[in-house]
């Protein structure tokens, strides 16, 4: 398949990293992206050490760490009082335990790095302007077309296009995403607009209440909290990531949290602050057609609670970029590729639905470290997709 031409729809971190990942092996790439511009959303992410070392195995381990952050003292904490319930060590206690740090880091500036990489070895395979309407599969070839009245012909495509995925619409044809019951709001506050009271030697927290959990972690050197919060209700929401919220609106949801929490909230910038609803599908084993499979949240969106979506992205992109290199057809690569991954995104979906309930539905009062299932306990930081077999 090296020599065959790769289609990947969508052009964020998932697609990105893929892109990257099939250019450096020297395949022929082409990804297109519906937007008029490359960008990514004003949010910070977690980038956990199953994740970074798939950054690291395409070399770009040097570029995330001067991006990222990688807290040293982390943890759950009481609502109210701000007090430490479940301490987590993380920062070097990963790179040692295993082999790579996790970081935090700002949406934007990772996505950067990726095209910064991408231009280097395929500086003309990145097309934006570019929505998909149509797949027909044939035989020989998949060919897209897209809304400007294009047409191309690939040997093999890729649908990184998200949760409300255009790809997996048209080759599965299932379901519309389902709302998880969570209404989330974020924004990136300006730390030199707080105070020192704002500040403690947790790098990034979680702080639980029944029916809520806030979360904030600095990003760029300290420079920005990055914060989300979220709401358990029965109430439908948008799904959208930049629907336009007022503070004061967050600020009445956490009333009742810790001054640190709402001085932080206080201080988002009045154009800045955004809500979402969580939306997610029921887990399916077929990702794939004859001739094109989907990655990331096109395939299996993940909820926001244990911190793997963008890194269940990044494993399956380094995954199919290795199965693609030594694959001789179509149908030898999704099938590897399934086999390598369906299993897992669906233990880690499943888990991070659990991790949400419990961070709801819980009284701090009582959560101890017994409740608090976190990610080292279920062994995801052990994963390398640079190495596992596929």
């Amino acid at each position: 398949m090296n020599k065959k031409r790769i289609a990947i729809i969508g052009a964020g971190i998932g697609g990105m990293t893929t892109a990257v990942a099939l250019s450096q092996k020297g395949i022929d790439i082409s990804i297109f992206e519906q937007a008029p511009a490359l960008s990514e959303v004003g949010a910070g992410l977690t980038v956990t050490p199953n994740a970074t070392k798939g950054l690291m195995y395409l070399n770009l381990g040097e570029e995330i760490a001067k991006v990222g952050m990688a807290h040293e003292k982390q943890g759950v904490r009481h609502y109210k009082t701000g007090d430490m319930i479940v301490p987590l060590h993380r920062g070097k206690k990963m790179l040692e335990q295993y082999g790579a740090y996790q970081f935090q880091l700002h949406r934007a500036d990772i996505h950067d790095v990726l095209v910064n990489e991408l231009k280097k070895n395929a500086p003309d395979s990145i097309y934006v302007n570019h929505q998909l309407s149509a797949i027909k599969e044939s035989s020989e070839s998949v060919e897209l077309k897209f809304t400007n009245g294009e047409k191309n012909e690939f040997d093999f495509v890729i649908g990184a296009d998200g949760n409300r995925s255009t790809v997996r619409n048209i080759i599965l044809g299932d379901d519309e995403p389902e709302f998880a019951g969570y209404v989330a709001w974020r924004g990136l506050v300006p730390t030199k607009e707080l105070s020192e009271d704002d500040f403690d030697e947790c790098g990034s927290s979680a702080f639980i209440s029944p029916g809520r959990v806030f979360a904030r972690y600095l990003v760029r050197n300290g420079d920005i909290y990055n914060y989300v919060g979220f709401l358990s209700t029965d109430e439908w929401a948008e799904e959208g990531w930049s629907i336009p919220s007022k503070v004061e609106t967050i600020l009445d949801v956490f009333s009742d949290y810790n001054q640190q929490v709402k001085n932080i909230i206080a201080a988002t910038p009045k154009d800045q602050c955004y809500k979402w609803g969580i939306f997610t599908r029921k887990p399916t084993h077929k990702w794939s057609t004859d001739k094109v499979t989907l990655l990331g949240d096109a395939a299996h969106p993940v909820e926001p609670f244990m911190g793997q979506g963008a890194s269940t992205a990044i494993e399956d992109a380094v995954v199919i970029g290795r199965v693609i290199e030594d694959s001789s057809t179509p149908n030898e690569i999704i099938k590897r590729y399934e086999n390598a991954r369906i299993e897992r995104a669906h233990f880690i979906t499943e888990h991070s639905k659990k991790a949400g309930q419990r961070f709801t539905g819980a009284n701090p009062d009582k959560y101890t470290k017994e409740d608090h299932k976190n990610e080292e306990e279920l062994g995801l930081f052990n994963y390398d997709p640079g190495s596992v077999i596929v």
